[in-house]
Formats: structure tokens, C-alpha cells, sequence
């Protein structure tokens, strides 16, 4: 068992889920940054644990808490706009800095795969050991590292998660601009298990667009007047007219 001691910084992946947000601005992301639930290592960081660091720190000063890339110190990859603690969870809002190549890369890289996951960085302040012998509590579940209070530095983009249940739950993606960016798409939202399927699944919508577009008002129906002898009144006159006069010519 690894053994911590204050000041130590502590690493916890959080993985995440992307879906679509159309007015936001490109490199949007959201999220959850820390979670109560005890992650793959062992570790537990309880609710609140770093709203005191937050407060301290703040987001945009110079030794504000930092959005990254891989905890790497020397790879920044955007502005954290919001973090706070909700309930049992810590939530993120950040923008990506696109003007970055590595970010911008990144981010193509996440949408066409669908989302990557969440990592915090953080020295620890407050925390308590779980033995194996000690009698756990409903508080502790199988942590052997319960974190009470830490000092949060960053917030990381990684690739694999630690803890499980938390997930991001938004990322911006620019709508699609050619059939191949579309196929891209349905594979990366899973509609589609492969490009193969999707590209039968564009075809039947190509097949079937007329469905999607919108139906032209309704115009009113054309009111047709009736002609002039047509008129059933004058109709019957005219007729009454026709009987006399070919009674009156046989007549003579």
C-alpha cells in the first residue's frame, strides 16, 4: 500500500460522456470535475473538499486553479469558467484555448471519438487512512484513502478515468459540412456501429429527406364564381323562356 503524507499531490481520473450543445461557442466543455465515489485506486474525496482552495485561489488569477492537458504543468489548455460543488459532485465549465495547436487537437480528437475523461491534481491538507482491519463505515465504502480537504491546483484533460461514475456531459461540435463528417458523427454519438452502418443510415435518410423538410403553408382554396348562366335562377328563367317560345313556333 502506497504510503501519502501531507503535501502530496494526488491524481483521480473522472470519465465523461460528450453530447451536443449547439449555441455554444466552439471548445465549450462541461462537466464533472470530482466525485464522492471511491475511485479505481482506492481514493475518496469527499463533497466540498476543495471549495475552500477555490475560494482561496480563484479561476483567472495567475495562481488560479488551471485547466490542462495530462497534468502536464507546462501544456495549459483553456479557462475554467465555473467550478463548483453541487450536492455529492464538483462541476466544471471550461473553454479551450483553439488558437493552441495541441488544444485544437485535442479537441478534434474528442469529438470524433466522443469524449475523453476529467482528472484533478491537487496537495492533500485533510485526510484519513481506512485500515483493512478498521471497522469501515458507510462513509468510507472500500477507500483506503479518505481525502477531507485538499488544495486543487488543476483540472486535467486525460484519457482514462479512475472514477467511474463521473462523466462529462458536454462538449461543442460544429454541425456537420459534408456526408463523411456526418458518417463521422453518427459513429461518434453511437448511432451507428461502424462507418459501414452509417453509411446505409445516411443513404436512407437521403432516401427519405423530403420527411425532414417542412411542409409550404397552406393556401387558401381558390373560391371559383359560378357562370353566369349557370345561376340556378336564371337557369330555370331561361328555360321557362325556351318552352314558351318553341310552343309558340308550333303552333303555327
Amino acid at each position: 500500500m502506497t504510503q501519502w503524507k501531507q503535501g502530496d499531490r494526488i491524481e483521480c481520473d473522472l470519465a465523461f460522456e460528450a453530447t451536443v450543445v449547439p449555441d455554444a461557442p466552439d471548445g465549450l466543455i462541461k462537466g464533472i470535475a470530482s466525485t464522492a465515489a471511491t475511485d479505481l485506486y482506492g481514493h475518496k474525496v469527499l463533497p466540498g473538499a476543495f471549495d475552500d482552495s477555490i475560494r482561496r485561489k480563484g479561476l483567472n488569477a495567475k495562481k488560479g486553479v488551471k485547466l490542462l492537458l495530462s497534468h502536464d504543468w507546462h501544456k495549459p489548455a483553456g479557462v475554467i469558467k465555473r467550478l463548483e460543488t453541487v450536492n455529492d459532485k464538483l462541476e466544471i465549465e471550461a473553454q479551450l484555448s483553439l488558437k493552441s495547436g495541441y488544444v485544437r487537437d485535442l479537441y478534434e480528437v474528442a469529438k470524433d471519438i466522443g469524449g475523453l475523461n476529467f482528472s484533478v491534481g491537487f496537495s492533500l491538507e485533510e485526510f484519513e487512512f481506512v485500515d483493512e482491519d478498521q471497522e469501515k463505515d458507510a462513509s468510507s465504502d472500500d477507500a483506503w484513502l479518505i481525502i477531507k480537504k485538499g488544495d486543487l491546483m488543476e483540472v486535467s484533460v486525460v484519457c482514462f478515468p479512475a472514477c467511474v461514475d463521473a462523466e462529462m456531459t458536454y462538449i461543442k461540435r460544429s454541425p456537420p459540412n459534408s456526408l463523411a463528417e456526418f458518417e463521422k458523427a453518427l459513429v461518434a454519438e453511437g448511432l451507428a456501429r461502424s462507418r459501414e452502418q452509417a453509411r446505409k443510415l445516411t443513404q436512407a435518410v437521403k432516401n427519405s429527406v423530403h420527411l425532414f423538410q417542412g411542409r409550404p403553408p397552406q393556401e387558401a382554396p381558390t373560391i371559383v364564381q359560378p357562370h353566369l348562366w349557370l345561376d340556378a335562377h336564371k337557369l330555370k328563367a331561361a328555360t321557362d323562356l325556351a318552352v314558351r317560345a318553341k310552343a309558340l313556333l308550333g303552333s303555327r
